[in-house]
């Protein structure tokens, strides 16, 4: 039988770099949470949680469908998924995938193959290969080394895991897990001794995090119209 399929949107962000609340402003016509969850609406979930900044439950909950599930996510986003994933403690099993929603640009396409490739080995993540030349730097700033960027990948979202692994992740890590320095979830399961996949992803799948960001979202908007 085909494990459910969950899908987690951290969206409590205080998107102190773009000056304004970049998930429900619009952008050319419709918020960037509405672009983002209707992606993953149109795949069929069967369950879409969303966890929102502390205090703003109630307003994203009157904003959103009523079918998507809205919590209070934590002061950091490593405990807003945790927090997510608490709510799902009546299910033993089933595939999570996790996606900023400050990327609505994201396709279905890298949705799905991470989801089959988390089926496979329990988890998986969206991450685009470096095409930069990258250098280690020592103390005093001077560069140590060129490192090969053939083996380096920008992670993104989805990051994919079957819901036993995450939960084995977060169990090896304990309560006393230095949060705020968990950037994303392959981390955790990488300091769990797990092993997660790469799945290529585009460019396209950008992160809104400055005004540039978002001058460039409206264009290419505007653009494809």
């Amino acid at each position: 039988m085909d494990l459910p399929l969950i899908a987690i949107i951290p969206s409590a962000g205080i998107a102190s770099r773009m000056g304004f609340c970049k998930l429900t402003t619009p952008l050319c016509g419709k918020s960037v949470i509405f672009r983002t969850l209707e992606t993953f609406q149109a795949l069929g979930f069967e369950k879409i949680v969303v966890p929102v900044s502390p205090g703003r439950a109630e307003e994203f909950k009157k904003m959103l469908d009523p079918k998507i599930t809205v919590i209070e996510g934590g002061d950091c986003r490593a405990r807003s998924v945790r927090n997510a994933v608490k709510t799902l403690k009546d299910i033993e099993n089933a595939i999570v995938v996790i996606h900023d929603c400050d990327r609505p640009f994201v396709k279905a396409k890298i949705i799905l193959e991470t989801i089959e490739e988390a089926k496979k080995t329990g988890a998986a993540i969206a991450a685009v290969p470096c095409s930069s030349t990258v250098k280690e730097i020592k103390e005093d700033g001077s560069i140590s080394s060129t490192v090969p960027r053939e083996k380096l990948y920008f992670a993104s979202t989805p990051q994919t895991f079957q819901l036993k692994t995450l939960r084995e992740a977060y169990a090896k890590l304990g309560n006393e897990a230095d949060w705020e320095s968990l950037t994303d979830e392959a981390m955790i399961l990488e300091m769990a001794g797990s092993e997660v996949k790469i799945c290529r992803d585009s460019e396209e799948n950008f992160k809104l995090t400055t005004r540039k960001d978002w001058d460039f979202a409206s264009y290419l908007l505007t653009k494809n119209a």
